[in-house]
């Protein structure tokens, strides 16, 4: 796969068919570095955006592309910013490339807003109030989530015109299955896709295509027990036959935020049966041979949340899914796939241009000086990241946005732009840390990490978070909320600490699992300047 990298840059390097003009001076406004969220790289999806984040797009080492192609593979696993968004988009991308294919994205986090997931909720609960016990253990999500599904499927083939299934009365009788609930008013957005629910039941309006024994009032009105109705949907789904084209529905943006236990509870149940749901729809479909797939992105601590609320979702997340890894263990710094992505962007720009293509050492010793605080550029870029290709875009753009006019990413440029991108790193990590702390308590963090001076010992972190508490409310809040190991543990799995013995580093970002307690504590460099750390 490296090979394969390193070869797609030296090709845009070296082709001899651009139109050269070395005399053109290109400066960091003119480089195209793209956004740090993928999904605002193709806010427009024109021509002209897909085909420049396609060509701009580095696929992970420990990926294979074909497999999510061929549905062998449906989930994408990784920490925040390892791009999870820009695969699944470069993968529709892909797929669309093939005739007849249709591709449609749910984003969890800003689609699927409070008001819905309380909708979700309510709805959970009436079905486990009027459920058979053995049907339904604790609040379930399932049911929803496949009338969800099965509703965006028709949605997905009514405006597209573009069906993995055959028009025939099966066809039929499945749409207006998933289109039967009656609606006084009809809900906007994603709210038209959730059941309205009274008693576990739900009310359909009478369609001659629906096979259903039901005692239809004067309006033409009937209810029914919903899950029946989910049931009845899985029975027709099965029973579709297959046509030649293609439709992919992507779920994005899976990820949790920390709020009231009770809805983080709720949020971490909705994921779980998420999850379950897209096996179970795409284990039919593989079975049935229809021509669709759905895909999600799923972030790591969220799997560490669902995994002990019983459900077994551990095997098909290892059988059909692929976690994003970028660091490369063994290879020295200009080998890291990472620096791949600084080239590709950097050979893209030039080509953009009509510049003379260079092989990659040029590119490097034309935009970069020798070294950057001693040590090689590419070594340097590394330590300031947590190995995510969202940490190298921010870094690179806090330095386009502040010197725009600049020639190069020199050390005066990374030296002006440290405080303004230690900011920016610390804001994403907080967000990570929402997922366990309030706002409140993160302040706390704060308060507990700035200015000490590291190496420290677990002990010292202990004793200090003892010390501020009787001094400040933001740490007293915190320390209620977590004793001093379980904070550690968790800065070291966010990659706020690393461990340090003996000149060498362990970061869980690296693949080091948990700390070391007796091994002193670093913090990221990312994050020294905001944290006022020398």
């Amino acid at each position: 796969m490296e090979s394969i990298l390193r070869a797609s840059v030296n090709d845009r390097l070296e082709g001899s068919n651009s139109k050269i003009n070395s005399s053109t001076m290109m400066r960091l406004k003119d480089i195209y570095l793209g956004s740090i969220d993928a999904k605002n790289e193709l806010l427009a999806n024109s021509p002209d955006e897909r085909a420049r984040f396609a060509a701009s797009f580095v696929v992970p080492p420990n990926l294979t592309i074909d497999e999510f192609i061929n549905r062998e593979k449906y989930y994408v696993l990784g920490l925040k910013g390892t791009g999870k968004t820009a695969l699944l988009r470069y993968i529709s991308i892909r797929l669309e490339e093939v005739d007849k294919a249709y591709s449609s994205f749910v984003l969890f986090k800003s689609e699927i807003d409070e008001d819905m997931r309380a909708d979700f909720g309510k709805t959970a609960r009436l079905l486990f109030a009027t459920a058979n016990p053995e049907s339904f253990e604790g609040t379930d999500f399932e049911a929803i989530w496949r009338w969800f599904i099965y509703r965006k499927i028709v949605e997905a083939v009514t405006s597209n015109r573009s069906s993995p299934f055959q028009d025939n009365s099966r066809w039929e009788e499945f749409r207006a299955l998933v289109l039967s609930e009656a609606m006084k008013s009809k809900p906007t957005g994603l709210m038209r896709l959730v059941p309205r629910l009274k008693k576990g039941q739900i009310e359909l309006s009478k369609d001659p295509k629906l096979s259903l024994d039901l005692e239809w009032d004067s309006k033409g009105t009937a209810r029914m027990k919903f899950v029946d109705l989910v049931r009845k949907a899985d029975a027709v789904f099965a029973d579709l036959q297959p046509s030649d084209s293609r439709l992919n529905l992507f779920f994005d943006e899976l990820e949790l935020s920390y709020s009231a236990d009770s809805q983080y509870d709720r949020d971490v149940r909705m994921l779980r049966d998420l999850i379950v749901s897209i096996e179970k729809i795409n284990g039919v479909g593989k079975a049935k041979g229809f021509a669709l797939c759905l895909y999600a992105a799923i972030r790591s601590e969220v799997l560490s949340a669902v995994a002990s609320l019983g459900k077994e979702i551990n095997k098909p997340l290892s059988d059909f899914g692929t976690e994003i890894l970028w660091n490369r263990p063994g290879h020295d710094a200009s080998r890291q796939p990472l620096i791949y992505i600084i080239e590709q962007r950097l050979a893209s720009a030039r080509g953009e241009h009509n510049m003379k293509p260079i092989k990659s050492a040029e590119l490097w010793s034309a935009y970069f000086p020798a070294q950057l605080e001693k040590m090689a550029p590419q070594r340097y870029i590394l330590h300031q990241t947590w190995y995510r290709p969202r940490d190298v875009v921010r870094l690179l753009r806090s330095a386009q946005e502040q010197f725009p006019n600049e020639v190069g990413f020199t050390s005066h440029v990374f030296e002006n732009i440290r405080k303004k991108y230690s900011t920016a790193c610390w804001v994403e990590v907080t967000e990570e840390m929402k997922t366990r702390y309030s706002s409140l308590g993160i302040d706390g963090i704060k308060k507990l990490l700035y200015g000490i001076r590291p190496p420290v010992s677990a002990r010292f972190l202990e004793d200090r978070l003892a010390k501020l508490r009787r001094e400040h409310a933001e740490v007293e809040h915190l320390a209620k909320k977590a004793s001093a190991q379980a904070l550690i543990a968790d800065l070291f799995r966010i990659g706020v600490l690393g461990n340090t013995a003996n000149g060498n580093m362990r970061w869980s970002f690296r693949g080091d699992d948990e700390v070391l307690p007796e091994q002193s504590l670093v913090i990221h460099n990312a994050l020294r300047s905001y944290l006022s750390i020398q």
